[in-house]
């Protein structure tokens, strides 16, 4: 099915029959070929999305919260993913309450340091 222009501006249309101010004649070609209808289903969408945006801030849980902690204090490196499984039984709040709890210790889980490819020794 090809959709046009056309057809496109005819669902705008349709849309906003359901808004209480609604529009008030008939589907005109002119005012649809200009963009007219869905450039106005456009806007009050927009409008719509950012309300509920407004009412409902964005807020992150505590686990992912405490993780990117995690990773701020070099607990954790860019590499290690945050894992849901983990934070359903509350490992990194967990971890960093015990980072803070005096005698704490910032061991990273990062692997170990390689050491230099210099001398080896040997066991004979």
């Amino acid at each position: 099915m090809i959709v046009t222009k056309d057809d496109i501006e005819r669902r705008a249309y349709e849309l906003l029959q359901w808004v209480p101010y609604g529009l008030q004649s008939e589907f005109d070609d002119e005012l649809a070929q200009a963009g007219y209808y869905s450039k106005m289903q456009r806007q009050r969408s927009n409008e719509a999305l950012d309300a509920f945006d407004a009412a409902h801030p964005y807020r992150s849980s505590d686990e992912l919260a405490a993780f990117r902690e995690l990773e701020r204090l070099r607990i954790y490196t860019n590499h290690t993913l945050f894992s849901p499984l983990k934070a359903k039984d509350g490992f990194y709040t967990r971890r960093l309450k015990e980072l803070r709890a005096p005698g704490g210790t910032q061991r990273s889980q990062s692997p170990p340091p390689r050491r230099s490819a210099g001398r080896h020794r040997s066991h004979l």
